[in-house]
């Protein structure tokens, strides 16, 4: 390949997703040239039981259509994955949050009808709207710290909804280690993909620890977390690999030459 199609030869990365999601990202970034850097932030923890789960499938598909399931990470669908059968699905009309989320439930066998900008959740409920959900039911797996616009959106438009809490994301312990051990070899980059990805690693580590780097954020929910603590952030305005890797790629681009790697 090309030094021209490795444009982050040279360049160092700090990729911050939970162990189980930062592949793809990883390996587009190695395929760049880069030298990718793996610090998880966060850890999954399940909260809803399969009972729970499996009733709330079956409880949306006993209420008025249309059907609706939306999804705002590919968190959730981890869950989905471990504890729903595709048949229980069935009927069901799937919306989805960025790219991302929308693939991996196409890797379950869900249609997904609706995907949203992965920039936030209220644009969703906005495409959802347009669809006809608020004559109809939407379930809603997700986070237990989900940011609430997408239900407050569809049930102020008189749409049924139902929300299942089904996981919880909490940092990863020792955190604040391995980001001073990855600062030390020296980075020249840092990815946060979630609101929440950003709070752990600014609780981990000193924002003047971070001041030097590029730091690029999937959407604008994320990089205003980051701003809130005076750091300046680059959107790549969805979290999928390709985005995340072009945006860094301009970035680093207009800062010019890299260190060197440390030993």
């Amino acid at each position: 390949m090309t030094g021209a199609a490795r444009p982050l030869e040279g360049r160092a990365v700090l990729v911050t997703r939970a162990a189980s999601q930062s592949g793809a990202l990883s390996q587009h970034l190695r395929h760049l040239g880069a030298a990718v850097v793996e610090v998880p932030a966060l850890a999954i923890q399940p909260v809803a039981t399969l009972e729970e789960i499996r009733a709330a499938a079956a409880r949306l598909r006993a209420r008025r259509p249309p059907r609706w399931m939306a999804v705002t990470s590919a968190n959730a669908v981890e869950r989905l994955v471990e504890l729903v059968l595709p048949d229980e699905l069935a009927g069901v009309r799937a919306a989805a949050v960025g790219e991302s989320t929308a693939r991996a439930l196409r890797g379950i066998g869900v249609n997904v009808e609706l995907v949203a900008p992965g920039t936030g959740a209220a644009a969703l409920g906005e495409q959802l709207i347009a669809a006809g959900a608020s004559r109809g039911s939407v379930w809603v797996p997700q986070a237990e710290a989900a940011r609430g616009e997408l239900v407050e959106l569809l049930r102020a438009r008189g749409a049924d909804v139902e929300v299942t809490v089904c996981y919880r994301t909490v940092r990863v312990p020792g955190l604040g280690e391995a980001l001073a051990a990855a600062l030390r070899r020296g980075v020249d980059a840092l990815t946060l993909l979630s609101p929440s990805a950003a709070e752990a690693v600014l609780a981990a580590a000193a924002p003047e620890a971070l001041g030097a780097l590029t730091v690029v954020c999937g959407g604008e929910t994320t990089a205003a977390a980051v701003r809130a603590h005076g750091l300046a952030a680059v959107v790549a305005g969805r979290s999928d690999p390709e985005a995340v890797a072009a945006a860094l790629v301009l970035a680093l681009g207009e800062r010019g030459g890299a260190p060197p790697l440390l030993p």
